[in-house]
């Protein structure tokens, strides 16, 4: 049969195979969600888009009050100027952190948290510091309770707290670590004084002296110097309070000058004539 005579066949769309329409009208289906849910993607990212530039400008959120907890010493006003809070900013925009940030820098501010309060609202919270003890160190400065120096006095500052000397000011550049143990030390030893009713209060001491070398003295008001060395201060109260005893029985306290307890077992006791009395 020559090729002209051959015959032509064809298959119309209505002979395809169902399987082929099946998959095809799947494959369009996935295509249209695909399509739709871009659309309303970009959709909702435009709408809240547009939301958020809308409460941005509307003065409903605006800040219009600032309240502050935990200031004793700092009064409120202080405490916002350390913030540097503006009055009238959105609340959505302003940064949490950075403020609380700002805060901590102040010397009287150990810790500080900041949180919003919808709609126009901020509350700030701090924690003072607490001045434990006065450092005399070329310049005064106040110790809090955890043996940071962390300001120096102004005038009118209260100054009715223990005294701490014996410290230069370049070794508080060069020593600084060693000289806070020093006095995180003193402060130990005051709380003993405090607490266990010692024979020597702390309101008979004028000064706390600190050496790098040979630990902590303390100077009464009577013009005693009690040496206390770097450990052990429990033990070595203890001690004062029996030597004192003793020395009061015999009529030579009053003549005792320097007591020095840094030794495991005695006291060397230096009186007003230069004579040295052990025990």
């Amino acid at each position: 049969m020559s090729s002209k005579n051959r015959p032509v066949i064809s298959e119309k769309p209505g002979n395809r195979p169902k399987r082929d329409v099946v998959e095809t009208r799947k494959r369009n289906r996935v295509i249209l969600k695909s399509i739709l849910a871009a659309v309303l993607t970009v959709d909702s990212m435009l709408v809240l888009l547009l939301g958020y530039l809308f409460f941005l400008h509307v003065p409903y959120f605006n800040l219009q009050q600032v309240d502050v907890t935990g200031n004793s010493r700092l009064s409120r006003t202080e405490v916002i100027e350390a913030s540097q809070i503006e009055s009238g900013t959105n609340l959505i925009t302003v940064d949490l952190g950075v403020i609380a940030e700002r805060l901590k820098r102040h010397p009287w501010i150990r810790s500080a948290s900041v949180y919003r309060r919808f709609p126009a609202q901020l509350i700030v919270e701090i924690e003072e510091r607490t001045p434990r003890a006065i450092l005399s160190a070329g310049k005064l400065y106040y110790v809090d309770d955890q043996a940071e120096i962390f300001t120096r006095l102004l005038p009118g500052d209260p100054v009715d707290f223990p005294l701490i000397t014996g410290v230069t000011p370049d070794q508080l550049e060069t020593d600084g670590p060693e000289i806070r143990e020093m006095i995180r030390s003193g402060l130990n030893l005051m709380d003993l004084m405090e607490r266990s009713g010692s024979d020597l209060e702390l309101s008979e001491v004028s000064e706390i002296r600190v050496d790098l070398d040979d630990g902590l003295s303390l100077h009464t008001r009577s013009s005693r110097i009690v040496v206390l060395g770097k450990a052990n201060f429990e033990q070595k109260m203890q001690r004062y309070g029996r030597l004192r005893k003793f020395l009061t029985q015999t009529g030579e306290w009053h003549n005792a000058r320097i007591i020095n307890l840094d030794f495991e077992d005695r006291a060397l006791v230096r009186s007003a004539d230069r004579a040295r009395l052990q025990g």
